[in-house]
Order: C-alpha cells, then structure tokens, then sequence
C-alpha cells in the first residue's frame, strides 16, 4: 500500500534523489530554496511504501498573468510501479492544486520519450503541454572513461582546437561567488543584442546560484586569450552524479581560438576529478532540425565532445480547472512565433 505525504526532511529527500540514475538539480531542496527568492513557494511530497520512499517530487508554485500552475522541474522521480504511483501522486497533487487555486499541472519528467511513457502519462490524466519549459533533446556524456579515451572519442576537430588553445596560453579562470557572475551578466548583453535572443535575468541566475554556492556545487568558468581578454564564460552545476552546462556567452573573437572548447574539457576534467558520472550538455537541436532552428550551431558544439542523445518526454499538463485554457491559448501562440 502506497500513502503520499510532505517532506520536511532534507536529507531524506536529497539522499533519495541522489540514489537515482540521474540526479537533475532542478529536483533538489537547493532548487526549491531558489524558487523562494523568487516569491513563489515550494513543496517535496513523497510516495512511501511502508515507511520507504519510493517516489517524490519538488513541486514549484508559478505565478503568471496568463494563469496560476503548480511544476515539478525533470519530475517526478518514480522507481518502481510507475502507473499506479503517477496516478496515485497526481490525485494528491490535483487535490493540493483545488484547495491552493492553482489552475493546472505541469511536469516535465526526465524519463526517456517513448510511447509507453506517454501512455502512462494520458492514462492518468495529463495531456501534451502547449510548450516546452526544460530542454526536452539534451545530450549527455558518461564521464567515467579515461582522460585520454574521452579525448580520443571526440570529434578531431575539437580535440585539436583544446590543444591548439592550451599552446597558445587561453587560461581558465574558476570562480565560485555569486558576485563572479558579473562578467558572464556583461557578456549574455552583448550576446543577446547581437543574435537578438532571450536571455536569462541576472536576478535569475545569481538566484539560482547562491542554494549551490555553500556546497561547492556551481561554478563559474571564464576563459581569457593569450592577451588577457575575456572571451567567454560559462555557468556549470555539480549536482549529485551529474554535471550541468546551465549558463554561457561567448564573444568568439579569435576564430582560430575558441575559447568554449577549453572551458568544456576543463569541466569535464573537473567534474572526474569530483566523482561524476555524467555531463548533462542540456539542451541540443532535435533530430534532422534544420538550420533555422536556434539550436542548430550549439548542437554541432555539444556533440563533438562525444556522448548520446536523451530525449526525454514532452511536458505534460493536468487541467484541474477552466483556466488552463487561457494559459493555453497564450502559450500555443507563443510556441508557433518562436518555431519549436
């Protein structure tokens, strides 16, 4: 017998989430605390079978003019029984949604995207979401091999480029403090207005960094040419058995020194160096995208370190109550301006 109830336990939440195959951050306490900086609130309700934790979920309240919706980020963590459970903590959660007023569900579930999952999923109640929230093809890399076989397993040219850079004297700078994020803010600007995209607020990503700050597990990598200049940075999470390519800008401004590639392979010596298994890359192109999509030119980048692809399942949206439908409307309209 399956019972759902709160979580008020750090530790036996985070020792249960980091148990796991993958251990998102964005399902950790850390990731919770974040959210409250930013006014909302959040929730870890658990499925225990006899007194065992057996599933759970960060649950993230969002507030928005196009409604109010509960989200579980990369969620909910199930290890055994799927469809009785998600069934089971979705009608908890549906009726912890009606008393709070929230006007919907949405999970983002970072479980492979295959037709069994998606009938779990319908079956108890969900439909495809109008958008994606998280990155939904991601490109992850096992980094437990050898310095040397995970050189040798990437493309030629990015190998070459890492070593082209370390003869020529880029150096790598890591920093660990919140305030170490203003020269990564001033190049996302300078970013953003050339390739006229949408980037992450500063309040955002300081937010976000300062839960992990205290446990060493974010960092920020800048790297400088041989002259001193800063070319690029980039923002990398060490979470559990995972590590994350969160946040990056990069000027480019020698074109025979690319400077990202460095910042990469220094990250994936690191996150050896702490234990990790993988290198999530986060978000990549999806297959045969065509080279209108945004993501076309950073796929190229992320693959040719080696890895596979996981597509995990398109976001998932439960109606608990008319409301939806207007969030619905708005978000449908917004997917086909942006193109994916």
């Amino acid at each position: 017998m399956y019972i759902v109830k709160q979580i008020d336990n750090i530790s036996e939440w985070e020792s249960f989430l980091k148990s796991q195959q993958y251990t998102p951050m964005t399902q950790s306490w850390k990731y919770g605390e974040f959210y409250k900086k930013l006014n909302e609130n959040f929730w870890i309700f658990g499925v225990y079978e006899e007194e065992k934790l057996v599933a759970g979920a960060l649950v993230l309240s969002t507030h928005a003019r196009r409604g109010n919706f509960l989200y579980i980020p990369y969620g909910p963590i199930i290890t055994k029984d799927e469809k009785n459970i998600l069934k089971l903590f979705t009608e908890y959660i549906v009726g912890f949604a009606k008393k709070e007023k929230y006007s919907f569900i949405r999970v983002s579930p970072f479980i492979d995207a295959n037709q069994e999952h998606l009938a779990t999923f319908q079956e108890a109640g969900y439909r495809n979401a109008p958008i994606h929230v998280l990155a939904e093809n991601t490109w992850l890399l096992d980094i437990t091999p050898s310095e040397n076989d995970l050189l040798m397993a990437m493309n030629k040219n990015h190998r070459n480029l890492i070593r082209r850079c370390e003869k020529e004297g880029v150096r790598i700078e890591k920093k660990t403090h919140v305030q170490d994020l203003d020269m990564l803010d001033k190049l996302l600007d300078h970013t953003a207005q050339k390739h006229s995209f949408h980037r992450f607020p500063s309040k955002y990503i300081k937010e976000e960094f300062k839960p992990f700050e205290k446990d060493n597990e974010v960092c920020v990598y800048n790297a400088y040419l041989p002259d001193g200049t800063l070319d690029a940075s980039a923002v990398i999470y060490f979470y559990g058995n995972m590590a994350a390519y969160r946040h990056s800008a990069s000027l480019n401004i020698d074109k025979k020194l690319p400077t990202s590639y460095l910042i990469q392979w220094n990250v994936i010596q690191d996150a050896k160096k702490r234990g990790l298994k993988w290198y999530n890359f986060w978000g990549i192109a999806p297959e045969h995208a065509d080279k209108t999509h945004p993501f076309f030119g950073i796929t190229h980048f992320k693959k040719g370190f080696g890895g596979v692809n996981k597509d995990v399942l398109h976001a998932q949206d439960f109606v608990v109550s008319p409301g939806y439908w207007f969030n619905w409307g708005i978000e449908t309209f917004r997917r086909k301006k942006r193109g994916f």
